[in-house]
């Protein structure tokens, strides 16, 4: 409950960032679900016609969203939708990876969406697992935010 406040008091007090809070929040609702449903349509679980639906959310949360916004925005569409088009799937389905994550046996750590019961509560809770395999994920966003958005960490002290 406390989150929910605090994420609607950031998003009241700085009207700027709406758009990228709105984004991040639809893709932690969302990637997880997509990228489930999509291996369950190639594993044959599911009916093609989920994997429309797992398509257009994908371009929708990762591209399409942020994209409308800079065109109520600038009042014109933006020069870099071929881009964002390009890098932003790359996070949204690491996301997805990321958040699927479970532990799984002693030292294991599997996807959860290739369980049958999915997308059920997994049987092993712990953390700890996960904690070591998240790294690699972590990296490729770290790298395509780097490298191609040239995101900048602050320094820190000056």
């Amino acid at each position: 409950m406390s989150f929910c406040l605090l994420a609607v008091s950031i998003l009241v007090n700085d009207r700027v960032q709406v758009a990228g809070e709105l984004k991040r929040y639809w893709l932690f609702l969302t990637a997880p679900w997509c990228l489930g449903v999509a291996y369950q349509v190639v594993a044959g679980r599911r009916p093609p016609r989920y994997l429309f639906v797992a398509a257009a959310l994908l371009l929708f949360s990762s591209s399409w969203f942020y994209d409308g916004y800079l065109l109520l925005r600038e009042g014109s569409y933006t020069t870099r939708w071929w881009s964002n088009l390009m890098l932003s799937p790359i996070i949204y389905l690491t996301a997805g990876c990321l958040w699927n994550l479970e532990a799984r046996g002693r030292f294991g750590v599997r996807l959860g969406f290739v369980r049958r019961d999915w997308p059920n509560r997994p049987s092993d809770g712990r953390f700890l697992p996960i904690i070591f395999a998240s790294i690699p994920l972590l990296l490729i966003a770290a790298f395509v935010l780097v490298a191609f958005v040239q995101w900048r960490i602050p320094s820190m002290g000056r």
